[in-house]
């Protein structure tokens, strides 16, 4: 693969809270990886970053995918596109449910999409332990051949459904699912704990919808569904999109190591207060972003920056750089997943960001906090150039220069060995 060289760097956010922002000028890419921060090297590409800042690519911790660009929640084409556009490069699961047929509207849970088919449904038949398994299934292995714009989605997350069996969790194992979502009811306590053992027999996380409602019908309270799932990812912690009562939220903070997800479109009041929470007991590691789009709330391609943006206004003593973490090197690690940081072996998901042109701000980190637009001038997923130019319709201030420079003839040879 061509190798890439950054240069002229005004500004590396690393993505590790660790340390988040790297004094370096420089980034070196090949094969897809990056090689070097800091130094240079000989490259087929250059990109005159110009000044403007360099971070690992965002990072959406929840997103519910259909197949390809199109989603019919929202009957949207071109979902995916836009949001790499946006600065997003990975994406995780957080279970497939706008399936036409598959999540039909119930009394309790009344799906738009699903709404002309009513009356001839049959809700207890979409919703059972074999068509659950199977659209998984079927998700996780379409995801990992058809990459829209490059998009890394990783579409392993099973819905739990009343009916799975042991059997049922090694299949889905195998087919490389990583992730249990309790996310419809669940009818019986006894399932649920059955069920979060075998998850963990089989290396799946646990993830739980976190909002004001039971995830078990013989149980009223969400904050005791909590406690019995004990789950390792707290979905939408801040409401999907209204929250959990806070003590059952403040049980998750203190009394369990859970990821705790803040969302796009949940409760921003709550997130500073959850955040507050985090932030005196030195947790921030614990914190990712995600939109949990499509939805209610429509289709925003630029939900995670604005979130971002949001949490700085709301928690002005919180720097910009460490909140980018939340949405990369946080939500790899938590998740047990590469990337999400700019050092060297790691993916190279890389995005150029400068302010949009005409603001009073000079870089990335001043323009969000401020309250601006940021625009990515460039991106790149595995080392590849996906988006260059003018993709969101207005410039960034220093929009990036990419000069490609003609391979050496001891590259040519190698090539056609």
């Amino acid at each position: 693969m061509t190798a890439v060289l950054f240069r002229n760097v005004g500004t590396v956010l690393s993505g590790d809270l660790a340390a988040p922002v790297l004094d370096a000028s420089s980034i070196l890419v090949d094969d897809g990886v990056i090689r070097a921060i800091g130094a240079d090297g000989p490259a087929e590409v250059e990109v005159d970053v110009r000044g403007a800042t360099v971070a690992p690519g965002l990072w959406d911790s929840h997103i519910h995918p259909y197949f390809g660009e199109y989603t019919p929640r929202q009957d949207a084409f071109g979902t995916i596109g836009r949001m790499v556009r946006s600065g997003v490069t990975s994406a995780i699961s957080a279970g497939a449910g706008h399936q036409p047929g598959m999540y039909l509207p119930s009394p309790k849970l009344p799906n738009v999409q699903a709404q002309s088919h009513a009356t001839h449904g049959r809700p207890e038949r979409a919703r059972d332990a074999a068509g659950t398994k199977a659209l998984a299934i079927v998700m996780t292995k379409a995801w990992r051949n058809e990459r829209p714009s490059g998009l890394k989605l990783h579409a392993e997350t099973v819905f739990a459904e009343d009916g799975m069996t042991d059997e049922d969790f090694g299949e889905l194992s195998d087919a490389g699912i990583r992730r249990l979502k309790f996310q419809r009811p669940i009818s019986r306590a006894a399932d649920v704990e059955r069920y979060r053992q075998l998850a963990h027999d089989h290396g799946m996380l646990v993830l739980a919808h976190t909002g004001n409602r039971s995830l078990i019908r013989d149980v009223q309270d969400i904050g005791e569904s909590l406690r019995m799932i004990r789950p390792d990812v707290a979905s939408h912690v801040n409401g999907g999109p209204t929250p959990a009562p806070w003590p059952a939220i403040e049980w998750l903070v203190t009394d369990t190591p859970a990821t705790l997800e803040i969302a796009f479109i949940g409760n921003m009041s709550l997130a500073r207060r959850l955040l507050r929470l985090v932030l005196d007991r030195g947790e921030l590691h614990r914190v990712t972003v995600g939109s949990d789009l499509p939805g209610g709330t429509g289709v925003v391609p630029g939900a995670i920056l604005r979130t971002l943006q949001l949490l700085s206004h709301l928690l002005p003593e919180l720097p910009m750089e460490q909140l980018v973490c939340l949405a990369t090197g946080n939500t790899a690690r938590r998740f047990g997943l590469p990337g999400g940081v700019l050092a060297p072996g790691e993916p190279a998901d890389i995005v150029v960001w400068d302010p949009v042109e005409g603001s009073v701000t000079e870089t990335f980190l001043e323009c969000v906090a401020y309250g601006d637009r940021a625009y990515p001038g460039l991106v790149m997923i595995d080392g590849a150039i996906v988006e260059h130019g003018n993709p969101l319709l207005l410039d960034p201030k220093r929009p990036p220069l990419v000069t490609r420079r003609p391979p050496t003839a001891e590259a040519r040879a190698t090539a056609s060995a």
